[in-house]
């Protein structure tokens, strides 16, 4: 049986590579510069996967507003929408690390961005904090 398996295996790398062959040809007389001879269905796949490499999200280490910290839920989960309602373009996270929930807010990269909404909502919410999180970073790149 692993016999066959590694056959299997070895007869479908090496279909695989006869259908990403690529020639490439220099010559020096030719201004052009390089020709590249290649199947058309490679084309097909870069251009299937261009655009979700334009837009996307990356987790790392960043920063977030933490606004509650406490052990009764409900008034977690009230604190939580009534952040939502005030600044609807801002994310917002609640967890559970016993014996505590945690409402905490934003996915900011430096200290320096977080801190700005921490200036806007210290005063609503107390008390309040900046603490390292791992965050969700949205890419976007503009078509050139």
């Amino acid at each position: 049986m692993r016999l066959f398996l590694s056959f299997f295996f070895c007869l479908c790398c090496s279909a695989l590579t006869g259908f990403a062959q690529m020639k490439v040809s220099y010559s020096a007389n030719d201004t052009g510069g390089v020709v590249i001879h290649a199947d058309s269905r490679l084309a097909l796949v870069t251009k299937s996967h261009a655009p979700q490499q334009r837009n996307y999200i990356r987790s790392t280490h960043g920063f977030r507003v933490q606004i509650y910290s406490g052990s009764d839920r409900a008034k977690a989960s009230e604190i939580k929408l009534d952040f939502m309602r005030r600044f609807p373009g801002i994310r917002t996270y609640m967890t559970y690390v016993q014996p505590q929930f945690r409402v905490k807010v934003g996915d900011f990269a430096t200290r320096a961005e977080a801190q700005k909404i921490y200036q806007q909502v210290s005063t609503l919410y107390s008390p309040c904090m900046i603490v390292p999180d791992i965050v969700e970073l949205t890419n976007t790149q503009k078509d050139d």
